[in-house]
């Protein structure tokens, strides 16, 4: 059995074991990988600091070029003339939005019937709130707002109430404001 002897200087040498193989060999009875030859991940093309690719993304290039400086990667909608170096817009290059006109239009959007089913049972827990307090107003009181249908519209009134409601009826109750008088008359 031979030997294999290695340099002690640090030199690299032409043994075989500085050389190792630029793709892992399937050996028999090997498990895992078994793929023979060159592994290209798509990974390795994405642009990047190490300029992978740098025509693709010139941000990460040291040129930093100044046409670049307010690139955004949005087209532009004319052209520059070369002999006045004026920007030229073209009405045909403009994006615009093409919404078709739906009006008469018989279809509506698909909904699953399942809302329909979860509709209904808010609806019913909801009368059942109204019929067990006597009105509207003191079930939506007692009602979240998640649960009420159909949904309350935001007044200013609803609005003041899911804010300050609260605060100041019960500051009201202790008798924070003072007594109540009319403009006429004056408190002693």
């Amino acid at each position: 059995m031979k030997s294999v002897l290695q340099s002690t200087r640090g030199v690299r040498s032409l043994n075989a074991t500085n050389f190792p193989a630029p793709w892992p060999f399937v050996k028999k009875g090997a498990t895992g990988q078994r793929k023979i030859g060159p592994m290209n991940y798509e990974k390795f093309k994405w642009p990047g600091q190490n300029r992978e690719f740098p025509e693709l993304s010139p941000k990460f290039q040291k040129l930093n070029p100044k046409e670049l400086h307010r690139y955004t990667g949005v087209q532009p909608d004319g052209y520059h003339d070369q002999k006045t170096g004026e920007f030229v817009p073209v009405k045909e290059m403009r994006s615009e939005l093409v919404v078709p006109n739906l009006d008469g239009f018989k279809l509506r959007p698909y909904v699953s019937y399942r809302v329909d089913v979860q509709i209904e049972k808010r609806r019913v827990a909801y009368e059942k709130k109204v019929l067990e307090k006597g009105s509207e107003r003191l079930a939506d009181l007692h009602t979240v707002e998640d649960e009420r249908w159909p949904p309350p519209k935001m007044t200013s009134e609803t609005l003041f109430e899911l804010a300050y409601g609260d605060t100041v009826r019960s500051a009201y109750k202790e008798g924070k404001y003072g007594p109540v008088t009319q403009k006429n008359e004056t408190v002693n």
